[in-house]
């Protein structure tokens, strides 16, 4: 897992993840990640920024890896040599937020395999300021404002 917050890397682990890498801290997350695989590298990576990030997202990768690319935060291009691509068989995936028939099934599954989200904070409707204030934060998990 990676994240630019010490504080959210933890709870990450307290959930289960194996490790963690703070980008910030570490900007070459990439060859951490590397090092912590015993330099295998990673076998997913879910890609959400583009730009130098998405390289460094392909540098992390195990050969028969998987990029998912979620979002372009920094970027609305990637371009990338694709001898990496070729030589170590990695598989690039588009996603995108679905039509609601995806949505009903995402539901279904997440019922079926009792997954729990992660809450971060409950708030009420009239403290949407407060909430929004957090939410600049970058809080690990969700924000919930309730209106009853």
């Amino acid at each position: 897992v990676t994240s630019s917050s010490d504080e959210k890397l933890e709870r990450a682990r307290k959930l289960g993840a194996w490790q963690g890498i703070n980008y910030r801290t570490q900007p070459a997350w990439d060859d951490a990640a590397r090092e912590l695989t015993n330099g295998l590298g990673v076998s997913h990576v879910l890609e959400m920024v583009g730009g130098d990030n998405a390289r460094r997202s392909l540098n992390a990768l195990a050969a028969d890896g998987r990029l998912s690319i979620i979002g372009l935060l920094g970027a609305m291009e990637l371009s990338f040599p694709i001898l990496p691509f070729m030589r170590n068989r990695i598989t690039v995936q588009g996603l995108s937020i679905g039509h609601r028939r995806a949505f009903e099934r995402m539901n279904q599954a997440i019922e079926a395999l009792a997954i729990k989200p992660v809450i971060d904070k409950v708030f009420g409707f009239d403290e949407v300021p407060q909430a929004l204030q957090h939410l600049e934060k970058g809080p690990f998990g969700k924000i919930v404002i309730t209106t009853t």
